[in-house]
């Protein structure tokens, strides 16, 4: 929803305010937290409300499956799994070191290391990256992936240790992109699916998924081929203590909470009002309660292809304008996160603060004037999850735009369906509550990824707002092409244009992670990129 389609597991479990940073920086959170004893082996079950999108590295979009699948797949590089700063250097994976640039920065010559084997045996070679590119493309498949290779004009396998990407352009973030997991090896002859693979999937990481079941449970083991103490592998400095992790889905938060709390499970959500009760009890990264940095937006988006937003920014204005944040804020509980009405979080590189609309609450004297004769039939449906702090923030969505002359009719949705419907093109909703945490640390991977408007297709759509405008776009082409701190003023102008002129989608909350643990786990570390650290959890 990692920039990755956040779930409504994230919905229940993120959240911190910049008010509690003098607390994270007095606390363990600077490193995985320890035990004193703590032991290689044994397994921990995670709580989920909400079940995987899909378990192919090519459909797969949701944050809590990229969790899984950082410990799954083998990319070319990757960001490592530590916390602080070394976690966000980007570094060689399958890569031997960094790719060799040529051709004026468009051409890529990455060489594969030796040694790699998927969890059924076989060696990896560059034909199992040119395999991720071509299902990326594959109009079958209909990938998210696509929207990253658009820029791309060839890739090749000459030989087995050698892969080649030449871009059309000079993109600052191509490397970056060569840790997401559309990008991860995968078989030579994986099918072309629109449904994608399932498990048992065959990976090449430290541990490969051994069964789904769907909406019910999941299992992940070790791969048998992969090797800590040897290169490869050794190098990458992998802990893969756990011999294996099982997902259980469906509870609701307080069930979830008793589950961690019983040790009936290990890593656990919880309903977000018993945040401050969890501090308390167990104080912040201590043991049990942990909040972690990340960078995470939580807003509203306007299907500007529908009657009453398209060619209708004033109106679009106004709903930014009529949001009472401070209340949506109030629901994601104790240390939920920073109010917001700009696009790129707090914490993403080009961030400026620009103050375009209240964040107190809302103004109805601004939004009303913007909305007089704007309203059109006045008629407009939203789709929300239907869990966690989805239905809250639809209800004040929906009181809030009545003041203004819209009345607002709720679909409340599984998480998975609500994205699978919002993200076809033709779907017919005019709003939807949305969520999305970064794949790379790059302003383009919010803004370019949800706003180009080029990058639409059928199906798995992530501008979910639909939002089109060639003035944007070439503006967007613009700041991508630049590098450097130019790149990170033009990506700051962008945002706050888009926000106050455009306004396409409405963000309310820029927030951290928040997890419960059982007082079995040992070792704890969640990075922004990866979530929780799957690689280096301990068991007491």
């Amino acid at each position: 929803m990692k920039g990755r389609i956040l779930s409504s597991v994230a919905m229940s479990a993120i959240g911190v305010s910049m008010l509690v940073a003098a607390m994270l920086a007095g606390s363990a959170s600077g490193g995985t937290q320890a035990a004193s004893k703590k032991q290689a082996g044994g397994s921990i079950t995670i709580t989920s409300r909400s079940d995987f999108d899909y378990v192919d590295p090519g459909l797969s979009y949701f944050s809590h499956t990229w969790t899984m699948m950082s410990a799954s797949q083998l990319t070319l590089l990757y960001y490592p799994h530590v916390e602080g700063a070394a976690g966000g250097r980007l570094s060689p994976m399958a890569s031997q070191g960094m790719p060799k640039v040529s051709n004026n920065g468009k051409t890529y010559t990455f060489t594969i290391k030796k040694g790699f084997k998927f969890s059924d045996g076989t060696a990896v070679t560059s034909a199992n990256f040119k395999r991720a590119f071509d299902r990326g493309v594959n109009k079958t498949m209909q990938s998210p992936a696509s929207s990253f290779l658009d820029d791309v004009a060839s890739w090749k396998a000459p030989n087995p240790s050698t892969f080649v990407v030449v871009q059309k352009k000079v993109a600052p973030d191509f490397m970056a992109r060569m840790s997401m997991m559309f990008f991860a090896a995968v078989p030579a002859n994986l099918a072309f699916t629109a449904d994608g693979v399932k498990a048992p999937t065959v990976s090449a990481g430290p541990y490969y998924l051994k069964e789904w079941n769907a909406k019910t449970s999941a299992l992940m083991v070790r791969n048998p081929f992969w090797k800590n103490s040897v290169e490869p592998f050794k190098s990458l400095g992998f802990k893969n203590n756990l011999d294996q992790v099982r997902w259980i889905v469906g509870a609701d938060p307080a069930t979830q909470r008793l589950q961690c709390e019983k040790g009936e499970a290990d890593l656990c959500a919880f309903p977000p009002t018993q945040a401050k009760e969890l501090y308390d009890k167990y104080g912040l990264n201590k043991g049990q309660f942990f909040v972690k940095p990340q960078s995470v937006l939580w807003y509203i988006a306007m299907n500007t292809t529908r009657p009453i937003f398209t060619g209708n920014t004033a109106l679009r204005q106004a709903v930014s304008n009529a949001l009472d944040r401070k209340f949506m804020t109030a629901q994601h509980g104790y240390l939920a996160g920073k109010r917001t009405d700009q696009f790129l979080p707090y914490s993403m590189p080009g961030f400026k603060d620009a103050d375009i609309y209240s964040l107190k609450g809302p103004n109805y004297t601004k939004a009303k004037a913007l909305a007089n004769g704007k309203t059109r039939d006045g008629k407009a449906v939203m789709y929300t999850s239907n869990v966690g702090v989805g239905p809250p923030i639809a209800q004040s969505t929906q009181f809030n735009l009545k003041q203004i002359g819209i009345d607002v009719e709720i679909k409340l949705l599984d998480r998975v369906v609500q994205h699978e419907k919002s993200a076809t093109k033709g779907e017919p909703f005019d709003l939807t509550y949305e969520g999305w945490g970064m794949d790379y640390p790059d302003p383009a991977n919010f803004i370019n990824v949800l706003l180009d408007g080029r990058r639409i297709q059928p199906d798995n759509n992530v501008n979910v707002s639909y939002f089109n405008d060639p003035k944007y776009n070439a503006l967007m082409d613009k700041a991508y092409g630049l590098a450097g701190q130019p790149r990170l003023n033009a990506y700051a102008a962008l945002d706050k244009a888009l926000m106050k002129d455009a306004a396409p989608v409405a963000p309310y909350i820029s927030t951290n992670a928040r997890v419960l643990t059982s007082k079995k786990v040992g070792c704890y570390g969640y990075t922004s990129i990866q979530g929780s650290l799957l690689t280096q959890i301990c068991v007491k």
